[in-house]
């Protein structure tokens, strides 16, 4: 099954979200050093270089789908 960029992008998004309130939570009651908040804080910045990587994808897509759209001089 093909994932849409979209898609992906929303999934990542809702992820991110997740990610960051638990290391909220996590902050409130450990210290920054403990191992499961710097485990978090590692899957949270992953997490957001695929964000980065899906969102650069889309405009490169969309830059192509505006080239071949765009009319042409006669």
């Amino acid at each position: 099954m093909m994932v849409s960029i979209e898609n992906e992008l929303k999934h990542v998004s809702d992820e991110l979200e997740y990610l960051r309130r638990e290391l909220e939570r996590m902050a409130g009651s450990l210290e920054f050093v403990h191992q499961d908040v710097v485990a978090l804080s590692q899957s949270f910045d992953k997490l957001i270089v695929r964000y980065m990587e899906l969102k650069s994808h889309e405009e490169e897509i969309n830059r192509k789908c505006a080239k071949l759209n765009k009319p042409s001089h006669e």
